[in-house]
């Protein structure tokens, strides 16, 4: 072999360090083509179907200039607090004496306001006796006689937090136990 045979052949194989430089740039493409996508592609997606993806909304109202809708308040899960032991009232019907015994539960989603129930329950159980001794027993026995007593114990409770905390927080209230004798 000639010295020109081993020239020609050895310029057809690549240098080391160049193929080291291809691989090295092929894979520093690859790494930009997927971060551009990473952070591309919500924005796309946003532009092309922006119901379909949680985060477009305020997103999009933000870019509108509009102001973005305030987030819902968790809704804390209720707490049913009884106000033990049950009532019990004396009301006249004619001539008869009669008894009327009532269980009531209140409802609240905040401890502080579970904790300001029991606190002025005194109050509230004593505005409770004064209002359940005033119906007739008609009023007693109807579902509808039954249902005005019950809001009108609602407003009641709530008045009394309203005036001792600033906070009606009842929710609701509820006739777990009616008993007319």
């Amino acid at each position: 072999m000639s010295m020109e045979e081993t020239s020609t052949a050895a310029p057809s194989q690549p240098p080391a360090g160049r193929s080291l430089l291809g691989t090295l740039g092929i894979g520093i493409a690859l790494f930009g083509l997927m971060l551009g996508a990473q952070l591309l592609g919500p924005v796309l997606g946003c532009a092309v179907m922006p119901g379909a993806l949680p985060y477009c909304g305020s997103a999009a109202a933000t870019a509108g200039g509009e102001a973005p809708a305030p987030r819902a308040r968790r809704v804390r899960p209720p707490q049913y607090v009884p106000l033990d032991p049950p009532l019990v009232v004396t009301f006249q019907d004619g001539q008869t004496l009669r008894f009327l015994q009532v269980a009531v539960e209140v409802m609240a989603r905040e401890d502080r306001v579970v904790g300001a129930f029991n606190t002025h329950s005194p109050v509230i159980r004593n505005n409770l006796l004064m209002l359940l001794g005033s119906p007739t027993l008609e009023q007693l026995i109807s579902r509808e006689g039954k249902e005005e007593l019950r809001l009108a114990a609602l407003a009641e409770v709530q008045k009394i937090l309203t005036e001792q905390t600033g906070d009606p927080g009842i929710e609701d209230l509820f006739f777990t136990s009616f008993v007319v004798q």
